[in-house]
């Protein structure tokens, strides 16, 4: 998942080895990766590069090697575990819209998802989900037995390491983005799950309105993209994409936006809203999935379906002076609430569980 700009999936492997790295011993870890970009200093951990080519090769074959050559007693992936393994297998599902609203996906994507997920979640030893809410709709869709599943949430990702502000202001500026006009943030793949066509609606509504801003849209095109970019072609000069940031200036584009707006139509989790809140920006999102289960009291919630309710959140956030310091109180204390240290402690317990079931 790391090096391939998946986004929230890459933030949450790369964030469990982080994670694993401040625990004491009793284990050993071995980080499976393609490619050469991703190395990391981390205690008990062993980086191995896999063979190239498709990701079916890997599931059939190199990985299935690996548990035997190197002994494992647990093999733990993403959504999709391997034809075959010597030892346990442990798999993370961080949710299944595509199950609901197939609509959101490609024809291939939804084929692969809905043959090998829940073949996976049936064969796994354990199941890991990051949200009360995928846990709900994972048993009650699959039938899983509940003790098989285990919530384990996730944690902000290397965007919310701080930043001045005047190198976030260097590295925004340098990106072509004026500074005297604030901004309204979204971040995230462009498709339809994210729903930035009703967002750019709201940002042309509160231009129409007076309010002097405009939308800064950062993440990799990804399927029915040109949908959003055909929305933002009506809101003239108001709207910018940048593509996927590194995470340095992802932390600056957080640092330095006026309000950050994550209008998702449904999320697993939803990683974007706590980075905004590591950098004390305040948070208007929407009430589905498991956005509030998240956020808490740290958000201005909305309907997504409602271009109005996103105007009148996004208006209220933007011009109250003191709802935005309320919500910039509450993010900070929301933060606390999750750490990547904890996430490790879960995830190693569910590891022992299926070790044992073997």
């Amino acid at each position: 998942m790391v090096g391939g700009h998946e986004t929230g999936n890459e933030t949450y492997v790369r964030g469990l080895v982080d994670g694993f790295s401040e625990l004491d011993g009793g284990f050993e870890l071995f980080v499976y990766h393609v490619g050469s970009g991703w190395t990391a200093t981390a205690r008990n951990s062993h980086f191995r590069r896999l063979a190239g080519g498709s990701a079916w090769i890997r599931l059939a074959a190199d990985l299935p090697m690996r548990t035997v050559r190197d002994g494992l007693d647990v093999l733990h992936t993403t959504y999709t575990i391997p034809l075959w393994a010597r030892c346990p297998t442990v798999v993370t599902v961080h949710d299944i819209s595509f199950a609901f609203h197939p609509e959101w996906f490609s024809a291939r994507d939804l084929r692969v998802l809905s043959r090998s997920v829940p073949w996976s979640i049936r064969r796994a030893a354990r199941v890991i989900t990051v949200s009360e809410t995928s846990r709900a709709q994972i048993i009650e869709r699959y039938g899983v037995a509940p003790q098989k599943i285990v919530c384990v949430p996730c944690a902000p990702g290397p965007a919310a390491a701080p930043l001045d502000d005047d190198a976030a202001r260097d590295l925004v500026s340098k990106r072509g983005l004026n500074l005297d006009r604030p901004y309204v943030l979204a971040v995230g793949n462009l498709q339809p799950r994210k729903n930035l066509e009703r967002l750019v609606e709201a940002v042309v509504n509160l231009v129409s309105a007076g309010v002097d801003v405009e939308l800064v849209v950062v993440g990799p095109t990804h399927y029915r993209a040109a949908d959003v970019f055909a929305a933002a072609r009506k809101a003239e000069d108001r709207v910018r994409f940048t593509g996927y940031l590194s995470d340095r200036e992802l932390a600056a584009f957080y640092r330095c936006a006026a309000v950050f707006a994550f209008p998702s139509l449904f999320e697993g989790f939803g990683i974007p809203p706590l980075e905004a809140m590591a950098h004390q920006v305040p948070v208007a999102c929407s009430n589905t999935g498991a956005l509030v289960e998240v956020c808490g009291d740290a958000a201005e919630y909305f309907d997504p379906y409602d271009v109005e309710a996103i105007t009148a959140a996004l208006h209220t956030v933007l011009t109250d002076s003191g709802r935005r310091a309320e919500l910039i109180r509450a993010g900070q204390a929301r933060l606390r609430e999750f750490t990547w240290r904890r996430s490790a402690e879960m995830t190693l317990a569910v590891y022992r569980e299926a070790a044992g079931s073997g």
